[in-house]
């Protein structure tokens, strides 16, 4: 057998194993920590447990029946420091998980979020409302990550004309903060009809950073609209207090801001349909209030030329009873008065084939007024024709 300076991986791990198992200082080990990412599988407990410093995976075997711990309690946990052989990882066994607090963390977190709901800065009066048809969408994420092909394809699915412009951040770990800041600030500064910030499913600590305070206050100052498109469902972070829409996902962020353009045509097209109609409409009422204006101001002058007709014929019967012969200059004079109040009547006109036209609500009195397809109202004296002006 060849000798070998060198141990295998397996062999590293097992023998780190030994050790932790030789160890009795590691079989019963009292920790006490701040629960986070907590979850229960097929009648198992798994959690991170951690302090300002540290952090440790916690398996608690069997839960059925007694306390679970939840994210953000501080508890103590009681077990065995088991080394993994197979992937070389530490976890604390448990075999006893007591409440005993709540955690800093989780208590800081809820003293921010009861400090800026104060504020105002979750309140709606506050919150902008989202463009019906954006045309120019920023979107801050890790181009790394699933969360951004996911939007790019459902707003794709709706349409090719939404512009989307990908701002490349890290959205994990204390760095993340800056980024996104910086990001924010450019993309509010460009001009975009809405800012979305995504990022997919995580553990609590993944998402934690979407409750930091600066973030949460430059979401709040934006002049842009921003999407909160941060975890999923169930997550809740600062960043989707504040945003003035939360999207439970990345992908329904992409549902929100997408539309359809066939759907846009077909929405216009309606619309014109409307407005013709009321402008038909209004164009009709205005005729035909002109119809019973003309019809009204006939009576009117059938009447006065009734009444001063009846009284001229009044006064030459007068005139021929007191009167003698010399004043049949002044009779003849009065007979041509009537005669011309008697032209002024427009029904005569009409009676002997004159028409009144009429374009854009005026009479015409010289064809010059008259342009080639031009549309005009005939009155004549049985009723109103519409009629078009072509060229000779």
């Amino acid at each position: 057998m060849t000798d070998r300076n060198y141990i295998t991986v397996e062999e590293l791990n097992f023998y780190i194993n030994n050790v932790f198992l030789n160890e009795e200082l590691l079989k019963n080990v009292p920790v006490v920590g701040e629960v986070s990412g907590c979850s229960v599988v097929n009648g198992h407990c798994y959690f991170t447990l951690k302090d300002k410093a540290s952090q440790i995976k916690i398996a608690y075997f069997n839960v059925k029946d007694k306390f679970v711990p939840v994210n953000g309690d501080k508890v103590l946990v009681r077990g065995s420091v088991d080394y993994y052989v197979k992937n070389g990882q530490v976890n604390l066994k448990a075999f006893e998980v007591s409440y005993f607090g709540t955690g800093l963390i989780n208590k800081q977190l809820a003293e921010l979020k009861d400090r800026l709901e104060k504020e105002g800065l979750f309140s709606e009066l506050h919150k902008k409302e989202l463009p019906e048809f954006p045309k120019r969408v920023a979107v801050i994420t890790s181009i790394k990550g699933a969360a951004v092909q996911d939007f790019i394809t459902t707003v794709r699915k709706y349409n090719s004309v939404t512009d989307i412009t990908v701002v490349d951040v890290r959205v994990q770990g204390e760095s993340c903060v800056n980024d996104i800041l910086q990001a924010l600030n450019n993309a509010d500064e460009y001009g975009f009809d809405v800012i979305v910030i995504a990022r997919g499913g995580g553990s609590t600590e993944d998402l934690f950073y979407f409750n930091d305070e600066k973030l949460v206050r430059a979401i709040y100052s934006a002049q842009t609209p921003v999407i909160s498109a941060i975890g999923h469902e169930t997550d809740y972070t600062l960043c989707d207090f504040v945003a003035d829409y939360r999207a439970i996902t990345p992908t329904a962020a992409a549902e929100k801001i997408g539309y359809s353009v066939q759907n846009l045509k077909i929405s216009i097209l309606q619309k014109i349909k409307s407005i013709s109609n009321k402008v038909n409409y209004y164009l009709n009422n205005i005729i035909e209030d002109f119809v019973e204006n003309c019809e009204e101001m006939q009576e009117i002058t059938e009447d006065i030329i009734s009444e001063e007709k009846e009284f001229i014929l009044k006064t030459i019967e007068k005139i021929k009873i007191y009167q003698n012969l010399s004043f049949e200059r002044e009779e003849n004079n009065l007979l041509q008065k009537l005669s011309y109040i008697e032209s002024l009547n427009p029904l005569k006109l009409l009676n002997k084939g004159y028409f009144r036209i009429i374009s854009n609500d005026k009479y015409v009195y010289k064809t010059k007024e008259l342009k080639e397809n031009d549309k005009i109202s005939i009155i004549g004296i049985d009723g109103k024709v519409n009629a078009k002006i072509v060229k000779e």
